[in-house]
């Protein structure tokens, strides 16, 4: 369940952040259509319940003034849709058998209304089956009660009948004569929601709507630059400091990356010059030892130094080597890389080396290509000189794209696979020492992938070695 709402709530900060105010304005709507739902309904029961008595009361007077053969044209007139009136010789105390006749007595009314002799058609002539219902069931709880005397209202007693399930009420008073005045009001609350209702409503969300996404596309825009940044510095791309601008946390967060570039960026180069200076000062000693190797009278021993010593110069120009392409600063570019990849292997089998590349389908990748050319011609060269041959392949993965260089030689024990890409290690037993290397062909591969924001891994397989470039999707 909590898999299926995490599914179906938007994603994006804009679309979370409607849907909040959506549901905001949904909860604040409900809360105040309670509270203004039993406000409205006192205050309609009690202007009803005031005209109902007012206008009773006027009848009353009405009839008292007229004489008794215009009394049935004028109970006719004063009556509507939603009251009616009646005179009787006799009171009931039933409240019961009142009420019952008070429906009945509606009912009819309804029925025989008409203007120029034609019928006046009723909206609520189609419910009254439910209506007389509903008043059956609210007829056990009603009874009467007396009103207290009003100034100037009624000049009879006069006793009041209300039916809270069908909103209705019912009224008898006495007369002058001695005859009981009938009065019985029913009137349908009309309901909260109207058209008017459903558009206000419809604006307002609207218009919190169009309001969310201003606000969220201003917070997320400036997030979004930052992860834009934030993936191709770990790509190891040049990054244009981002705009400081926004609201304050999102303007201090795009500060504290544009100093946190800043410091990286210095730390990698101080680091690279300081390499590079090492590996330059070397020269001068190792070019002493080699002259002062060249007196030695016994042969053993000199030719011994010379090896040590041309071993340590082949380490220092790799070193220097390795410092100096990483001090250039290769552009990050969009390249064919299928056709990178066959070409440099391409280049490496008229070399004479026993390189393949299996073809794959044309995609384009953004990279520094040259930088990647030399981690994958490292890879190979190791593939060459340790396991006879390498075949190189490229494929998709499902959060990236993976190169594979695949050899046929003895592999390596997997307590080396990792150990193998530290600086200047060399294997004893499965590497020949003597075939060449420093031991810094891994080391750089597997730097230059993770430039790029991706990694190199080895694997023992069946007839072989594999090495697996994994790189991640190009923006």
């Amino acid at each position: 369940m909590r898999a299926l709402i995490r599914h179906l709530l938007p994603r994006s900060l804009t679309g979370q952040m409607v849907g909040l105010l959506l549901l905001a304005l949904a909860l604040s709507q409900a809360i105040a259509f309670v509270v203004v739902s039993d406000e409205r309904i006192v205050m309609l029961k009690g202007a009803a319940k005031e005209e109902f008595l007012m206008r009773s009361a006027s009848t009353a007077r009405l009839l008292e003034a007229t004489p008794p053969a215009l009394h049935a044209e004028i109970l006719r007139a004063v009556g509507a849709s939603y009251t009616r009136y009646w005179v009787a010789t006799e009171n009931t105390t039933d409240a019961g058998k009142w009420t019952r006749e008070a429906w009945n007595q509606l009912a009819e009314g309804m029925m025989t209304r008409t203007r120029h002799g034609h019928p006046i058609p009723d909206p609520l002539a189609d419910g009254w089956a439910s209506w007389i219902a509903t008043a059956a069931a609210a007829t056990n709880a009603a009874a009467w009660r007396d009103l207290p005397p009003r100034a100037g209202l009624f000049t009879g007693p006069a006793r009041f009948l209300y039916l809270e399930e069908a909103n209705a009420m019912g009224l008898t008073v006495q007369l002058g004569d001695g005859r009981w005045l009938n009065a019985f009001f029913a009137k349908r609350m009309p309901s909260m929601w109207s058209s008017q209702s459903y558009l206000s409503l419809g604006l307002t969300a609207l218009a919190l709507s169009i309001i969310a996404v201003f606000i969220a596309r201003r917070i997320a825009q400036p997030l979004q630059q930052l992860g834009n940044a934030a993936e191709k510095l770990g790509r190891g791309e040049d990054v244009a400091p981002l705009p400081e601008r926004g609201p304050l946390d999102v303007r201090r967060t795009a500060e504290a990356f544009n100093r946190m570039q800043t410091r990286l960026r210095r730390f990698v180069e101080d680091r690279t010059r300081m390499l590079a200076a090492i590996g330059h000062d070397l020269r001068t000693p190792l070019t002493s030892l080699r002259l002062r190797a060249e007196f030695v009278s016994d042969e053993e021993t000199r030719e011994k130094l010379l090896s040590t010593v041309e071993e340590m110069q082949a380490m220092t120009e790799a070193t220097l080597v390795f410092a100096r392409e990483d001090a250039t600063g290769e552009a990050t570019r969009t390249v064919n890389f299928p056709a990178l990849l066959e070409s440099t292997c391409a280049d490496l089998a008229d070399l004479g080396w026993n390189v393949s590349f299996a073809e794959a389908e044309p995609m384009t990748y953004r990279c520094r290509p040259d930088a990647l050319r030399r981690a994958l011609r490292n890879l190979v060269e190791n593939a060459v000189r340790y396991g006879g041959q390498a075949r190189v392949a490229l494929s998709q993965a499902t959060d990236g794209i993976e190169i594979t260089v695949d050899d046929a030689g003895p592999g390596i024990p997997d307590c080396d696979l990792d150990r193998v890409f530290q600086p200047f290690v060399r294997l004893e037993h499965s590497r020949n020492r003597e075939t060449g290397g420093v031991g810094l062909g891994l080391s750089i591969a597997r730097s230059i992938a993770r430039a790029h924001g991706g990694d190199v891994v080895l694997a023992n397989r069946s007839g072989g070695l594999r090495a697996l470039i994994r790189l991640p999707r190009s923006a």
